[in-house]
């Protein structure tokens, strides 16, 4: 379930030279990525980023999830990126990113994924920026009305 993600060395020494300490900064990060990632189906992204602004080395994806979450998931993949925050970004921040392949607005079951994602991450106590979110159309933000959605 858990993978690193590998997108040759040109992208990581451009995603290297972004600090991110803006949603702004967090965006063009998340854009470099997706340059170099295959989405066969959905999945989520995260990065771990310290406390300077400076992004881990590695991006780790978690794919083949449902449309829809389930608590089991939702809180097996907090878990695992409370346990990489802890261990490799204390007092840093988190960034997530939900791809999935196709086009269209964002889906209900999307918004539900990172509005539960986040919600799990703040019980925990992980700092995280908004999540983001992609599909073969865009790459942006989720905003709070996707999240009530």
């Amino acid at each position: 379930m858990d993978e690193a993600l590998d997108v040759g060395a040109g992208a990581m020494e451009a995603e290297a030279m972004i600090l991110v300490q803006t949603e702004a900064d967090l965006t063009r990060f998340w854009r470099l990525v997706r340059a170099g990632l295959d989405v066969p189906s959905p999945q989520v992204s995260f990065v771990l980023i310290d406390a300077h602004g400076a992004p881990c080395p590695q991006v780790t994806t978690i794919d083949g999830l449902p449309s829809r979450p389930t608590t089991q998931v939702v809180e097996q993949l907090a878990e695992v990126v409370e346990e990489s925050y802890r261990r490799l970004t204390p007092g840093g921040t988190a960034g997530l990113l939900w791809s999935r392949p196709g086009r269209g607005p964002i889906r209900a079951g999307e918004s539900a994924w990172m509005r539960l994602v986040g919600d799990s991450l703040r019980r925990r106590r992980v700092v995280a920026w908004p999540a983001h979110v992609a599909n073969d159309a865009y790459l942006r933000i989720v905003g709070a009305d996707d999240l009530a959605a």
